[in-house]
């Protein structure tokens, strides 16, 4: 039961992280539509473009960490209920 809700805890954690970094690419993407004409605003649009393909890269990597803890957590279902049936069996 212990690691179920630290796996729990960190899925609910990982999920805002998600939510979080998708509302930060969608603010970014609205900076990407503003012309710029200066040599400052056209390397500050660069670092927008930048960082929102690192904010994609951390979402992909975010989806595939919700994937092994939903298989880390059937794993522990399944020790879970093998150590009770080992009890059941005692």
């Amino acid at each position: 039961m212990m690691f179920q809700e630290t796996l729990l805890s960190v899925a609910s954690q990982l999920d805002d992280a998600r939510k979080t970094t998708k509302f930060a690419i969608a603010q970014l993407d609205s900076i990407k539509t503003l012309t710029w004409n200066s040599k400052v605003g056209k390397a500050f649009l660069d670092n927008v473009n930048q960082l929102s393909e690192r904010l994609e890269m951390l979402t992909g990597e975010m989806s595939n960490a919700e994937e092994y803890l939903g298989i880390a957590m059937r794993e522990i279902q399944n020790l879970e209920a093998q150590i009770m049936d080992q009890r059941m069996a005692s």
